[in-house]
Formats: C-alpha cells, structure tokens, sequence
C-alpha cells in the first residue's frame, strides 16, 4: 500500500470513486467512516448493484491504492468477495 497517511487523506475525500477489486469493478464508495475526532476513515461504505443497492463496509485496511485522476480505490480481494461483505460495521467489545 502507498503511504498509509497519503492514502488516509485521499480516502476522506473519496465519495464517488469506484472500487476496484483485483477480479473487477466492484461498485462506487458512498462515504468514508471515520473514528471520532479522526480526519482518516477507517471503513468505507460501497455501493453497489442497480435499482435495489446493498451498502458492504469495506475496511481501509484492504485498500491498495488511490487514484484520483481516474477516481479509483484499487482492493486487495476478489469482487464476490467484497460483494458478500456486511451491510454494518463490525462489533466493538
């Protein structure tokens, strides 16, 4: 992965790029999540499908890389992969 804090800045402003795993597209980011009182996500929410969207959380861990002139979040994982992630945040305990 680039720089982690490089990557972190781009992620928060990442609404509307599309998401790339290594097998395809996998949809568009919705949003960034971010921790209170932290300027870096920690999940992204997706969205994909058509006229009935889910809404996967992706972790930023699985980001490789940012690219803003083609408004690209490249994945590591295969696109049914991340199709089948939760619509929710994991548990915190």
């Amino acid at each position: 992965m680039e720089d982690d804090a490089a990557v972190g800045n781009l992620l928060a402003l990442s609404s509307g790029f599309k998401v790339e795993a290594s097998d395809g597209l996998v949809g568009v980011v919705e949003t960034p999540l971010f921790p209170p009182d932290q300027t870096m996500p920690d999940f992204l929410v997706l969205r994909v499908g058509g006229r009935h969207p889910r809404h996967p959380i992706l972790a930023v861990a699985l980001v490789e890389s940012v690219d803003t002139n083609g408004r690209v979040v490249h994945v590591r994982g295969l696109r049914d992969e991340i199709l089948r992630f939760p619509e929710h945040l994991p548990l915190a305990i």
